[in-house]
């Protein structure tokens, strides 16, 4: 009955057993070490160690096993923490992430077992949007609403692109939110039309490549703060704002927008001349109602909308922009700038600059009627090539533009007074040859008090707003169409020319920058990552010095406390740190 537990005995396995069973045959049964030893696999000097340690108690043949603890991990905070946060219907994994930021590590059976104890069921079953996430697994910002001063708590929060709220001063001071104010602009219960009108405003001051690609700065506090909000909406709301925004609401507040810059900075619209032109945007949708404009970016017809711009040509300031311009209407646009820049100042004294395809000869005999000075190009036939080529060489008088980077500065001009089809009176001609080009150029103007050289000077610097227009495409990103919808696209080009405007007006007090485009004074300026402070008071923006900061250290709006009106009126402090 006990044969077959003599083996455990005789060829222990465990090595404390072995041990226990050598000592035990050397010292009780009385055999010698050299047996003891080789009967359990120990040689003989091993057996005297182990003897020895023995003796000194340093040879434990029987250790005690240790033992958990004999009651839960969790202490009662714990486990009362976690059942509050399971009655608010938060998963086990949301508790596990919830009790963090008190410290405290649990793992997710810990979490279920408490549970589990405590009585609770398992959740139902929830959607993306009821777990906070969305359809890509990514988490959702809360949200967008106008910021609540009287429950507002002190706080801390990162702003990636803090270097926006150095436009804070020119915006209070050049009037635009006391316009908003006057027109009824679309506005909810969570979003003022302010707070709106701000947040669209930040995206292009950043250079957004779309209004509504902002998922990457959806839960900057920064950016919300920056328009008097929580977080910035939802880019289904920002895309889709300006469809609220009628056709004439969205002419009336470029108006008034432009009156009030031009009361505030009168010397940014003092120009003699103003540079027109078309620019050509591109819808590459489907379903597309646009008809076929002509893109020379790509030397062809394509579906999209033709926009016409007006730009001072001294400053190079934007004064006027429209989107909704058809082919049929597109020689009249220059009309109704004029009727426009009349509502706004009462006269047109300056000079209108264009090319040949801007408008007809008909639309230039109404401008001469109206007293409107112009110089643009005459389009070349073959009959008008063959009569210059007719003229006589001593007719030709010798001009020099002095044009620095102008590579053919001297060239020969030939003036005269011609009629053209469908006018009433002559206009003054102007034709150049010997300048660089294959093919005589021919100017034409109705404005007789300049000098020759003066009206080709004029002329030559019409280039500024086709730079301009490369600025919008590049950094404002005019060829982004947010919509087929005509109206979006204006209400975009209109933000547009207000972004252009506010970095126009902070280049100029910055030395050195003054005649720096949006992309530099971003990129130098605005394109840096800061932290704001709300005390429960007031704001404060830190900063951590750059190269170019000592500059913005000498701009003095930017050194005082800025009082925001749509942030209760509360003060922001712009502070530069190391």
């Amino acid at each position: 009955m006990r044969d077959d537990l003599k083996s455990f005995f005789l060829a222990p396995k465990t090595p404390k057993q072995r041990q226990y069973e050598a000592l035990r045959a050397y010292v009780i049964e009385g055999i010698s070490a050299r047996q003891a030893a080789g009967r359990f696999g120990f040689t003989e000097k091993s057996l005297y160690a182990l003897a020895h340690d023995l003796r000194r108690a340093k040879l434990d043949l029987f250790p005690r096993g240790t033992t958990g603890p004999n009651d839960r991990r969790a202490t009662p905070y714990i486990r009362q923490k976690v059942c509050a946060l399971r009655k608010q219907g938060l998963s086990v994994i949301d508790i596990v992430e919830s009790v963090k930021d008190e410290n405290i590590l649990l793992s997710q059976s810990t979490v279920e077992r408490i549970v589990k104890d405590a009585g609770f069921g398992k959740l139902h079953r929830r959607t993306t949007t009821q777990r906070g996430l969305s359809k890509k697994n990514t988490v959702l910002p809360p949200p967008s609403q106008n910021l609540d001063f009287d429950e507002l708590e002190p706080f801390y929060a990162d702003c990636q692109v803090a270097g926006i709220f150095l436009f804070l001063p020119y915006i209070i001071e050049s009037g635009i939110m006391d316009v908003l104010d006057k027109l009824p602009l679309p506005q909810s219960g969570q979003i003022g039309k302010k707070q709106a009108f701000l947040s669209l405003l930040a995206l292009k001051l950043i250079g957004g490549q779309r209004l509504c690609h902002v998922r990457q700065y959806d839960h900057d506090m920064g950016f919300g703060l920056f328009a008097g909000l929580n977080v910035l909406p939802k880019p289904t709301y920002v895309g889709t704002y300006s469809c609220l925004v009628s056709a004439d609401l969205c002419r009336q507040l470029q108006k008034q927008i432009v009156s009030c810059l031009r009361s505030w900075e009168p010397t940014f619209f003092s120009g003699s001349t103003i540079n027109l032109d078309f620019h050509s945007i591109v819808h590459f949708g489907q379903a597309s109602e646009m008809e076929k404009v002509w893109c020379g970016a790509r030397n062809k017809a394509m579906k999209g909308v033709n926009s016409f711009f007006a730009q001072d040509g001294q400053t190079n300031v934007l004064l006027y922009a429209n989107a909704d311009v058809l082919r049929k209407d597109g020689s009249s646009q220059i009309l109704h700038f004029v009727d426009y820049l009349k509502d706004i100042k009462g006269v047109v004294d300056e000079t209108l600059v264009f090319d040949s395809r801007l408008t007809t000869y008909k639309v230039l005999d109404e401008l001469d009627r109206a007293g409107v000075k112009f110089i643009t190009l005459r389009k070349r036939s073959k009959k008008l090539k063959e009569h210059t080529e007719s003229l006589d060489q001593n007719d030709w008088k010798k001009v020099k533009l002095p044009i620095p980077k102008r590579k053919h500065q001297k060239f020969l001009a030939y003036e005269n007074e011609i009629m053209l089809k469908g006018c009433e009176k002559a206009f003054r001609q102007i034709i150049m040859k010997d300048h660089g080009r294959a093919e005589p150029t021919y100017v034409i103007t109705n404005n007789r008090e300049l000098l020759l050289e003066t009206v080709l000077m004029i002329y030559a610097r019409r280039w500024r707003i086709e730079n301009k227009l490369a600025e919008l495409v590049n950094f404002f990103n005019l060829n982004a169409l947010s919509s087929p919808i005509m109206v979006r696209i204006h209400f975009d080009i209109l933000l547009s020319v207000v972004a252009s405007f506010l970095y126009r007006r902070l280049a100029e007090d910055l030395p050195r920058f003054e005649k720096s485009l949006a992309p530099e004074i971003f990129r130098r300026f605005i394109d840096m990552p800061g932290r704001i402070r709300f005390d429960g008071h007031n704001f404060e923006l830190h900063i951590r010095k750059r190269a170019h900061i000592p500059i913005l250290l000498g701009v003095k709006k930017l050194q005082a406390a800025i009082e925001i009106p749509w942030l209760d009126d509360r003060r922001i402090h712009i502070r530069f740190r190391p």
